[in-house]
């Protein structure tokens, strides 16, 4: 499952995502993981949480950041759960290589029964057709 919030910067998109994620510890049956391109959100989440900094691993293209998810879930197993906040604030991509992105997700998602919540900055009302089966 994969679920994508969409909104203009200043909307309550990360507050969202860190009430979510805090409040997914009472139901999560494995680790649950927050990736952001910054730390200032870090000490708003539970200390359960695993948070990983993207930037500090000079992850910077969709295609890198497909596999840097990839490796997040070779190390447990037991990841539930991956929360990305601000996926094109932390890489850069075009519409086609975000919706390869999204393809790719869906099918990590769907292989390790892992729920995905992603962020994005844009106009919630011209969101890509790729995007609208997934949109929260």
């Amino acid at each position: 499952m994969i679920k994508v919030i969409i909104g203009e910067k200043g909307t309550g998109k990360t507050r969202r995502m860190v009430e979510m994620a805090n409040a997914a510890l009472e139901e999560s049956k494995g680790e649950i993981v927050f990736v952001n391109g910054d730390n200032r959100h870090m000490i708003d989440l539970k200390h359960q949480i695993r948070f990983i900094n993207a930037r500090e691993f000079d992850v910077l293209e969709l295609d890198v950041f497909y596999g840097f998810l990839s490796g997040l879930i070779a190390r447990n197993y037991d990841t539930d759960q991956i929360y990305i906040d601000g996926l094109l604030d932390i890489v850069k991509g075009d519409l086609k290589a975000i919706e390869q992105f999204m393809f790719d997700v869906k099918s990590l998602s769907e292989k390790y029964d892992i729920r995905f919540f992603i962020t994005m900055n844009g106009d919630p009302d011209n969101v890509p057709s790729f995007l609208k089966e997934y949109i929260a």
